[in-house]
């Protein structure tokens, strides 16, 4: 079975990152300066990169060698991906890094035996025990207030990132001790170039309106925008033009929608209606 682009193309350091520059920003210097928080909360949409940073901030805080120019870590930030440490977190053999779906362990038994026990112990190799827990928000009240202590007085080893798309249902207690920080939508000046990357190495030529159509379709959402990447490859063609890709990317009106509004901010009524004409016939 082959793998996914959003998977075989996951960024490897923070420089290969799309977007989120405000976060970036604020952790590759943390991690210059040893001042990394204990706990840290990512919100925002899905497919913008939180579950990838907190990947990366896990591999950098136990990366054994050197980073990306060859300098000693020292005050460097990148993980170097050749060490044994990062190979082996590449390779999901890092018992250092703990991922939980919290969607699927919502209850307070999980949080206890996974996550709070788990965390008293240091860790068997690095100097970190990073807990990623994704969708944090579907833990349940019991599970929330068990983790709290947890937050409130960590072990020195012990990181937690917790990551949602729905911020307004974490509890304020849990929220205040954290670091937070919103992500961003990609933008499709952002998004364009890196789906023109994926599709140079695949050795397969795309027009630029197909990559343009498809950053529109994904609304801001990289792993959707490489998922329908994935399917336009998969119709077997060496040069995909819009007529093409047309064939396996999914029928959507945001385009017209889009002219719409445009034309009716600029004053042509005329061509608004048309569009909306078009909008409500059926199709063939």
């Amino acid at each position: 079975m082959s793998e996914t682009l959003y998977r075989k193309y996951r960024p490897q350091t923070f420089a290969e990152v799309a977007e989120q520059e405000h976060v970036l920003r604020t952790i590759t210097k943390q991690l210059a300066t040893n001042t990394v928080a204990h706990a840290y909360l990512f919100s925002g949409p899905r497919g913008v990169g939180k579950t990838t940073i907190a990947r990366l901030l896990a591999k950098a805080l136990n990366c054994e060698g050197k980073d990306a120019s060859g300098e000693a870590r020292g005050a460097r930030y990148e993980p170097c991906n050749v060490c044994s440490a990062c190979t082996d977190f590449v390779q999901g053999r890092m018992l250092s890094c703990i991922e939980i779906d919290a969607a699927s362990q919502t209850g307070v038994d999980n949080v206890r035996e996974n996550i709070i026990e788990n965390a008293r112990f240091a860790p068997s190799r690095g100097k970190f025990k990073v807990f990623i827990l994704d969708e944090v928000h579907m833990l349940s009240s019991s599970s929330f207030n068990a983790l709290l202590k947890t937050l409130e007085e960590p072990p020195a080893h012990a990181i937690f990132i917790l990551a949602t798309t729905e911020l307004h249902k974490i509890p304020a207690t849990i929220a205040s001790r954290c670091q937070r920080f919103e992500f961003h939508r990609v933008p499709p000046a952002v998004m364009m170039p890196r789906l023109a990357m994926i599709a140079e190495k695949e050795g397969i030529a795309v027009d630029e309106d197909v990559l343009a159509h498809i950053a529109r379709l994904s609304e801001g959402c990289l792993r959707d925008a490489e998922s329908l990447l994935g399917q336009v490859f998969a119709l077997g063609e060496q040069h995909v033009t819009k007529d093409i890709a047309m064939l396996g990317l999914p029928m959507t009106n945001l385009a017209l929608v889009a002219d719409m509004v445009e034309l009716g901010a600029s004053g042509e009524a005329r061509g608004a209606i048309m569009q909306a004409l078009h909008l409500t016939s059926p199709r063939p």
